[in-house]
């Protein structure tokens, strides 16, 4: 099943996606309220047992920088009460955050569905899966869901293998990913896969998707390859309007197919493609908040390493708190205001996840 809007879905689960509020014909030309805060992100720690060419964070394993516990616990408490519904830990890789367990559990009495975007992978010396036993002992602390990445099908693995650069003990980087997937849902966690494509990877989308589904994927999300981070100097992942053209063809095709695993679009690409009604501005959705390991925030992680992103608005900061910062921050209003006018933020980077739109930006700009 495809979803190519955003529209509203169950947001019971952990897998579903949040339900968005963009502005109507009506609403156009006017600024927008504070919107519920349906969908928080916080980035544990830069921490990871791999260094991905890609990597928008530029995490790796010599990285160190981690969020601490209790502003987390503090933020927790007080996103309940903004109308949080979904929760993701992020990084780095979350399996290397020594409190991942208190973190969890203290969704899990919120009564949150807690989400990690992970590599299946806790060691940085033998960069292979973690047990099946661990997958359980996370599910029962209050992991809900697991996000994986991948970067080509079965076929272009060596692509995928390349991406991760960094060798696992046993096996390759392909092999381990899809072992960690398996031994995660055989618990009962629910299994989302990210595909983020590259000229190399465009054709393997079919695949990748019959893959997702004999693994037993809730989801695949078609996302699109951001200019952060270490994709940012010489990109390694990206496309070109023949790449994108061929994307857009392989994604239509699998718009008919049906099934229990659901074929998502980004945002990005569903703006680029014109499927949706969001149009030639800013797609971030308006009830979400990221908040970097630094503690710095942001409405999207596309432009989280950008100039959106303002120093003196950041959680960490002394006295700050989540409520003061979803509701007075000069950034997220700007994009609210700028949603609300169907225009780009003047701050924001996020469109440049695909170059031919800086000239949408400056005009918009000046």
């Amino acid at each position: 099943m495809l979803c190519w809007s955003s529209s509203t879905r169950d947001t019971r689960s952990p897998s579903a996606a949040i339900a968005v509020t963009l502005p109507t014909p009506s609403e156009k030309g006017r600024s927008l309220t504070t919107p519920l805060l349906k969908l928080l992100q916080i980035d544990l720690t830069d921490e990871c047992p791999l260094f991905c060419a890609h990597c928008s964070n530029s995490s790796g394993p010599a990285r160190n920088t981690h969020f601490p516990v209790h502003k987390l616990l503090e933020i927790l408490e007080e996103a309940r009460n903004l109308g949080l519904e979904k929760l993701i830990y992020s990084g780095g890789e979350p399996l290397r955050y020594a409190h991942l367990d208190e973190a969890l559990s203290a969704a899990k009495c919120a009564g949150i569905p807690a989400t990690i975007f992970t590599t299946g992978i806790r060691s940085k010396e033998t960069r292979l899966p973690i047990s099946v036993e661990d997958w359980r002992k996370l599910a029962n602390t209050g992991l809900a869901a697991a996000a994986f990445s991948v970067y080509a099908g079965s076929s272009g693995r060596e692509h995928h293998n390349a991406v991760v650069r960094t060798r696992p003990a046993v096996g390759d980087a392909f092999g381990v990913n899809e072992q960690a997937i398996r031994d995660a849902g055989s618990v009962g966690i629910v299994t989302e896969l990210h595909f983020i494509p590259s000229r190399a990877s465009i054709l393997d989308l079919p695949e990748i998707h019959a893959w997702a589904v004999r693994l037993g994927c809730s989801v695949l999300n078609l996302q699109v390859p951001t200019y952060q981070g270490r994709n940012k100097g010489e990109p390694f992942l990206e496309l070109n309007a023949i790449d994108e053209d061929c994307l857009k063809n392989e994604a239509t095709i699998l718009a008919a197919l049906p099934g229990e695993t659901r074929f998502y679009v980004s945002r990005f690409w569903r703006s680029r493609w014109n499927i949706s009604a969001e149009g030639d501005y800013c797609v971030a959705n308006l009830e979400q908040l990221v908040v970097r390991t630094d503690g710095t925030i942001s409405p999207c992680n596309a432009c989280k390493y950008g100039s959106v992103t303002i120093g003196s608005e950041n959680l960490l900061a002394e006295g700050a708190t989540l409520a003061n910062l979803w509701r007075h921050s000069g950034t997220l209003q700007e994009l609210r205001n700028a949603h609300g006018r169907a225009q780009l933020p003047r701050r924001c980077e996020g469109v440049l996840a695909i170059p031919d739109r800086v000239k949408v930006l400056q005009r918009t700009a000046s």
